[in-house]
C-alpha cells in the first residue's frame, strides 16, 4: 500500500501487475479496495490493476466527503498521473459507480472501456414526476441520519450478500461499513441521485453492466452507445466477491473485446 496526497486527502492505494493495459476499480458505498481482491489476483498478470480506498473509506482519511462522484474521478486521475498510467478501462461496482461514470465523462480521453457492477442509473425528474429509486435512496437517507443509523447500515449490508456468501465475507464487509464516518456514508448515498442516466449518453467508449438481476437490459441499452449487458447467477449486490470466476470470465471477455 501506498498513499497520495490530494485536495486535504490521504488516499491509500495499490498498483499492482504489469502490462501495456490497466484496469482502474472503484469500490462501492462504505465499501474498501480489498473488495476487488480476486480480481486483482485474476487480472494482474497481463495487466497494470489500479484500486484505491475512496475519501473517508477504508484506510484512507479525509478531512470532508467528496462533494461529488467528480471527486472521486479526479483523485483517480491523480493517482494516474502519479504512477504513469495514461489510460485505463475503468469498472466501478454499486455506490462506486457514478464515480467510475464520471471519469468516464470528464477524463474521456483516458477511458478505454466502461464498466457497471450491479449498479443502477439514475434519471433526475421533475418534481412532479415519480422517482421510484429516488423515493428508495432518500428512505435510506432517512435511516442512516436516525438515531438507530448504526443498525440501519448494518440490515442494509447484510441484506446485499446472497445465502451462499461466506459469514467471514459478511462480517468483514459489514464491519469496514460500520467504520466509515456517517457523513461520509450520507454523501456518498445522495451521489446515486446524481443524473447518471444523462451522463451514460455521452460515454463513447465501450461499456459494460453485470449484474444479478434481469430487469436492468432496457436501462442500459437506453443509456449507452455501445454496451454489453450481462447476469450472474448465486450471488448477492456484491458479486465481485460472491462469485468472482463468473465476473472475471464476464470482464475478460469484455477487455479481448478492446
Amino acid at each position: 500500500m501506498v498513499t497520495i496526497d490530494i485536495a486535504g486527502a490521504t488516499l491509500a492505494y495499490e498498483v499492482e501487475g504489469s502490462g501495456e493495459s490497466a484496469i482502474a476499480f472503484v469500490h462501492g458505498w462504505c465499501s474498501k479496495a480489498s473488495h476487488w481482491d480476486a480480481q486483482a489476483a485474476h487480472f494482474a498478470a497481463d495487466h497494470r490493476v489500479v484500486r484505491w480506498d475512496r475519501r473517508g473509506m477504508g484506510r484512507s482519511k479525509d478531512g470532508a466527503p467528496a462533494d461529488s462522484p467528480r471527486r472521486h474521478a479526479d483523485d483517480l486521475a491523480a493517482i494516474l498521473d502519479k504512477e504513469g498510467i495514461d489510460s485505463v478501462v475503468v469498472v466501478g461496482h454499486a455506490g462506486g459507480g457514478p464515480a467510475a461514470l464520471s471519469f468516464a465523462v470528464h477524463h474521456a480521453d483516458r477511458t478505454k472501456g466502461f464498466v457497471l457492477v450491479d449498479a443502477r442509473l439514475h434519471a433526475q425528474a421533475a418534481a412532479d414526476v415519480a422517482d421510484p429509486f429516488g423515493d428508495l435512496v432518500n428512505g435510506m437517507l432517512k435511516g442512516l441520519a436516525g438515531p438507530d443509523g448504526d443498525a440501519q447500515l448494518e440490515a442494509m449490508y447484510r441484506s446485499y450478500f446472497g445465502p451462499l456468501a461466506p459469514r467471514s465475507v459478511v462480517d468483514d464487509a459489514v464491519a469496514n461499513a460500520l467504520a466509515t464516518p456517517r457523513a461520509f456514508a450520507i454523501s456518498e448515498v445522495m451521489h446515486v441521485l446524481e443524473d447518471t442516466a444523462g451522463w451514460a449518453r455521452s460515454v463513447r467508449c465501450p461499456a459494460m453492466s453485470v449484474s444479478v438481476a434481469l430487469d436492468d437490459v432496457a436501462e442500459m441499452k437506453s443509456g449507452f452507445a455501445d454496451v454489453w449487458v450481462g447476469h450472474v447467477v448465486g450471488a448477492g449486490h456484491f458479486l465481485q466477491l460472491e462469485v468472482p470466476e463468473q465476473f472475471n470470465a464476464m470482464l475478460q471477455a469484455f477487455l479481448n473485446r478492446l
